[in-house]
């Protein structure tokens, strides 16, 4: 376990947030061992919906700091001194549209950071799959800048084929292409963003990617003075036809030998982009070839991953970023340490967007001993998007192993129905 005592009487600069309840549980538990926090923020209403910052987890903070979280000067500025001197200890995003600025801030201003070109190789994929190279985890794959390249893309990485943004997150914008055409709507579809979901300029890039068959998972890890700790392995499930993540457990059972390869090869990834410290979610393909990388998130994970993580390590991943984000020493857990064997995590999606009109069932589901996590209220407008963002809540469970708690938290999610209507009707 980490000492936990390192939070005393230091502040640390956070640069937005993810969502929902384990990232601003992991914020008030650092708070809550002495650590002052500073949260900067572009705007408000990506985490309020329009309601006031105080009554949002997030207000509760010790200081919110209004800044153009895009830009890394302004975020540097706004944690340093006339003199340019940091006025913290340490700067540290979980938000994949500001890692970078904020490595940068961190690199700018000599304070601990997980490395500016690691974090751009991880939040640019084409990046990564340069860094990769002649890799075996690595797949086929070609970034098309324009229509005329389009083609060749397709002869290269071959069909079925991926495309997606190569610069975005939460499965935002990723298609699976069987066929030309296919592939040319995905193009013309993508190309037409010109902003990221945070408001940054995008090019319209596409990257297109090998179709990678197999069993989709996660490795859940931090990177210690260049040295990697891995917590687990977790399962990935996804959601209908869609490629939103739908359930997870922790950890997965595997075979010693595929459990051995698939660290080596994420370790090797890891190395390959200079990550020097943190936490990082690598998503990886076991196919029938070996492993594959998806793509390697800079952060903590979302859907709860991270809770699972903590109890059945024994650890909190939270607290043990932002000790290495304040330089800090940490030890993580591993499986075994903690309060159950595994868990898992049901994702709550509704069948259509609209405005959500209730989320029946909780006191049934939660009969079964899991805990039901919602995040959107009656009122909110819902699943507007295709991406992970269309979730409503989660149905978390834990017990003796992963698979026990995985069938659990099935059962629950089963007696939950949630009711959306079209706005306006």
């Amino acid at each position: 376990m980490s000492d936990l005592r390192g939070f005393a009487g230091k502040r640390l600069a956070l640069v937005e947030s993810m969502l929902h309840d384990a990232f601003y549980d992991g914020i008030h538990a650092a708070r809550d061992q002495g650590c002052e926090i500073w949260l900067l923020v572009k705007g408000e209403e990506w985490y309020t919906s329009g309601r006031p910052l105080a009554e949002h987890p997030l207000g509760r903070v010790d200081k919110v700091l209004h800044v153009d979280t895009h830009d890394w000067r302004a975020v540097a500025d706004a944690v340093s001194d006339g003199d340019g001197k940091p006025l913290v200890d340490g700067i540290l995003s979980f938000s994949d549209y500001h890692t970078e600025a904020t490595a940068r801030a961190a690199d700018h201003l000599g304070l601990p950071s997980q490395g500016l070109g690691a974090v751009r190789a991880a939040n640019h994929k084409h990046l990564l799959r340069a860094a990769l190279g002649d890799d075996p985890a690595n797949v086929r794959w070609r970034l098309v800048t324009v229509l005329e390249e389009l083609d060749e893309a397709i002869h290269h990485v071959g069909l079925p084929c991926i495309a997606k943004p190569p610069s975005e997150a939460i499965s935002y914008g990723v298609r699976k292409c069987r066929t030309r055409d296919e592939a040319m709507a995905a193009w013309r579809e993508l190309n037409a963003v010109r902003a990221s979901l945070r408001g940054q300029p995008r090019p319209g890039h596409v990257l297109f990617e090998e179709y990678a068959e197999g069993v989709e998972v996660s490795v859940e890890s931090m990177t210690v003075e260049g040295r990697t700790h891995f917590f687990g392995v977790t399962s990935k499930e996804l959601h209908g036809t869609t490629m939103l993540e739908e359930a997870h457990s922790f950890p997965v059972a595997l075979e010693p030998a595929v459990h051995q390869e698939l660290l080596a090869c994420v370790d090797r990834v890891l190395t390959a982009i200079g990550y020097r410290q943190g936490p990082a979610h690598t998503e990886v393909m076991l196919t029938a070839d070996g492993p594959r990388v998806v793509e390697v998130n800079p952060r903590l994970p979302a859907h709860m991953i991270s809770t699972m993580v903590a109890d059945v390590c024994g650890t909190n991943p939270h607290l043990d970023a932002k000790l290495l984000a304040l330089g800090m020493p940490v030890a993580p857990g591993t499986p075994g340490q903690g309060r159950t064997g595994g868990a898992a995590v049901v994702v709550l999606f509704p069948d259509r967007p609209g405005e959500l009109t209730a989320i029946h069932g909780i006191p049934e589901a939660e009969a079964l001993g899991v805990q039901v996590i919602p995040h959107a209220a009656p009122g909110d407008t819902v699943a507007t998007r295709l991406d992970n963002s269309a979730s409503v809540g989660f149905a978390y469970a834990h017990a003796a192993t992963a698979e026990e708690a995985l069938g659990t938290a099935r059962e629950a999610a089963a007696r939950i129905r949630i009711d959306t209507r079209e706005e306006g009707r």
